[in-house]
């Protein structure tokens, strides 16, 4: 099974960040699959994104992000995730 090239990744957040001012205005709320330079088509949620993404491009390396004002406040990667661990015996 082939892994994912982190540096692939980092170039399609790149350009999601780069498209994500124009998006908002008219897609925020709805989910995206990025490959190359532009965003696939836009969707109501990510299954439906993820789903698209692989009938049009197979099985490589996508992108798929809500088109949010979150990674306007946050940046690149979104807001911060806190995970609690727990043991339980």
């Amino acid at each position: 099974m082939k892994t994912c090239d982190t540096k692939i990744m980092e170039e399609y957040i790149d350009v999601f960040m780069n498209l994500l001012p124009d998006m908002l205005k008219e897609h925020e709320g709805q989910w995206t699959v990025i490959r190359d330079k532009e965003p696939l088509e836009f969707f109501e949620t990510n299954s439906k994104a993820f789903c698209a993404g692989i009938k049009e491009y197979g099985v490589v390396p996508i992108l798929v992000r809500e088109v949010s004002k979150e990674y306007s406040e946050y940046g690149r990667y979104g807001r911060p995730m806190v995970f609690h661990s727990r043991v339980a015996f």
